[in-house]
């Protein structure tokens, strides 16, 4: 039944299985749990309890604030004890073109008239963020159902249209600002659905729902989206099958004059798109593997086609054998060392995925993918699972790094001592207090790191800005070079310092980094640095 959290959401049914969906969710013991609060310029319940389902699905288990209905802005500006005192970790902003209050005063231009709303809403975020210092999410806006104006709505500079333009572009470039703020792209996904089927009028008149039934489930997977990738919780990894996948036909049977692939055809043609947006996922970060039942060489010798996008070298493992697909996977998720639940899979055969499914106990991410290469793209897209909150440049070099790793797992075969191994490496430290420059990354990590944090505790970029001035406390980065390439900047220590002693609030580390011994030499760094402050004691917390 949980299937029905999968995309393509049938709605109608989500809201018959409401409470079968959350009881079997609830069984899940492992649970992260995380304080919401929904401040509603509409009614919000329905959305409430779909979010949960999600979030429930991606093991987070919510704790939920709502306001009253419509009272977002009174309910952070006139200080209303509840929400303060509920001290949310996430503020979800629900709001729509009908909170907009001067969308219609004809007697003012479409800048002043966006810049009214966009002075409101950051006032609430400024003030969000400083008694809370919590995670903003921000709904855009959609355009209108209608247009008073006709066609010439789009060309007039006073126009609704216009306005609403005007303040989305302000909420965006707030957001690139602000390291709190994050938009929930609610305009984007208006336009994908459609106007006429985002909004229900009779559910806006009866409830004062601003969304249809169909919108809120959509809307709900994508904030939880949102949410678990500012916790890390986005997937890592897209594994592919190759035959009727990345290509038309069977490589090892048509031979590679004999598959589709190009704009010589329709369905060539929708192979190649499909492939260049795998390419654009892996050059912004996401690991690409295969898993295929195939001779390799033969496999490999798909991408000597003239007309493929994706190349051998594009993909940090390969696995081609007749061996079952899940003990590939499983191979798979160790050699890159990371967990089944940060891999996606994607194949034609629906035989294959449901037995992936099942022989991994879920744990791997099998979308319904259909059998028609034209969707592929749609749907790999529309799931989102590789959704993130910020774009570091740690994460555009992350196949990069996994690479480098497998050339050292290789190298390592070489030698019967793992210290000797270690020599060989001719690794190289960089230790030093916070930089501005590294700012983004070490908040990243704060929120992504989850096997090796002693403390997972998250932090906000803010916390990391002023931690880098601040002088009771002590934070160190390391980052981590060998003869292999450059693993980037892949653990940090932060300490607070009480007059002689320093408690440890952060002591975290990249999981590419495990058994390198990079721990030690930088605590060696952060008694030294503690012992010049004259601090005599220091208290670890796990």
């Amino acid at each position: 039944m949980l299937n029905l959290l999968d995309y393509p959401f049938d709605s109608k049914k989500i809201l018959r299985k409401k409470k079968l969906l959350k009881k079997e969710l609830l069984q899940n013991k492992d649970l992260i749990k995380k304080k919401i609060a929904i401040l509603g310029g509409s009614s919000t319940n329905e959305l409430k309890e779909q979010l949960e389902l999600f979030l429930l699905k991606s093991k987070i288990k919510p704790e939920f604030y709502e306001c009253e209905f419509c009272q977002y802005y009174e309910t952070v500006m006139f200080d209303e004890n509840s929400f303060f005192e509920f001290n949310p970790d996430y503020v979800y902003l629900h709001v729509s073109i009908e909170n907009l209050k001067s969308l219609n005063d004809q007697n003012r231009s479409s800048k002043d008239k966006a810049l009214d709303e966009f002075v409101k809403l950051e006032s609430i975020w400024n003030k969000i963020n400083k008694k809370l210092n919590c995670q903003i999410i921000q709904d855009n806006f959609e355009f209108p159902e209608v247009k008073s104006l006709g066609n010439y709505d789009v060309s007039s500079k006073d126009s609704v249209i216009n306005t609403i333009s005007q303040l989305n572009l302000m909420i965006h470039e707030a957001a690139n600002k602000k390291s709190f703020l994050h938009i929930c792209d609610r305009n984007y996904l208006s336009n994908k659905h459609g106007l006429s089927i985002w909004k229900d009028n009779n559910l806006w008149i009866s409830a004062k729902y601003s969304l249809s039934y169909i919108a809120i489930t959509n809307l709900s997977y994508i904030l939880c989206n949102i949410i678990g990738s500012i916790i890390g919780l986005s997937k890592k990894c897209l594994v592919l099958d190759l035959d009727n996948t990345l290509w038309g036909g069977v490589i090892g049977d048509d031979g590679l004059e004999g598959i589709t692939l190009g704009k010589d055809t329709p369905t060539g043609e929708a192979y190649l798109e499909f492939q260049n947006y795998i390419k654009l996922l892996k050059k912004r970060g996401v690991i690409l593997a295969v898993c295929s039942k195939n001779e390799i060489n033969i496999a490999k010798s798909g991408f000597d086609h003239p007309d493929s996008i994706l190349k051998i070298s594009d993909f940090t493992v390969f696995k081609a054998n007749w061996d079952l697909k899940s003990k590939n996977i499983l191979d798979i998720a160790k050699e890159i060392n990371i967990g089944l639940d940060s891999l996606v899979f994607i194949d034609d055969n629906p035989a294959e995925r449901e037995l992936v499914r099942k022989d991994l106990n879920g744990q791997v991410c099998v979308p319904e993918i259909g059998d028609n290469i034209v969707n592929y793209r749609a749907i790999l897209d529309s799931a989102d699972f590789f959704s993130i909150s910020s774009l570091s440049h740690e994460d555009i070099k992350r196949n990069e790094y996994y690479q480098d790793n497998l050339e050292r797992e290789k190298h390592l075969s070489n030698f019967e001592n793992y210290i000797d191994y270690l020599k060989s490496l001719n690794m190289s430290a960089e230790i030093d207090h916070f930089k501005e420059m590294y700012v983004t990354r070490i908040t990243q990590l704060t929120n992504k790191t989850n096997q090796f944090n002693l403390t997972t505790k998250r932090v906000t970029e803010t916390e990391i800005k002023n931690s880098v001035t601040d002088k009771n406390t002590i934070s160190l980065y390391a980052r981590l070079v060998d003869k292999f390439g450059d693993n980037g900047l892949v653990s940090l220590i932060q300490g607070k310092i009480f007059q002689d002693l320093i408690e440890i609030e952060l002591w975290l580390m990249s999981c590419r980094v495990f058994n390198r011994t990079l721990e030690y030499s930088l605590m060696y760094e952060f008694i030294k640095k503690a012992k010049k402050q004259k601090i005599k004691i220091i208290k670890g917390k796990y």
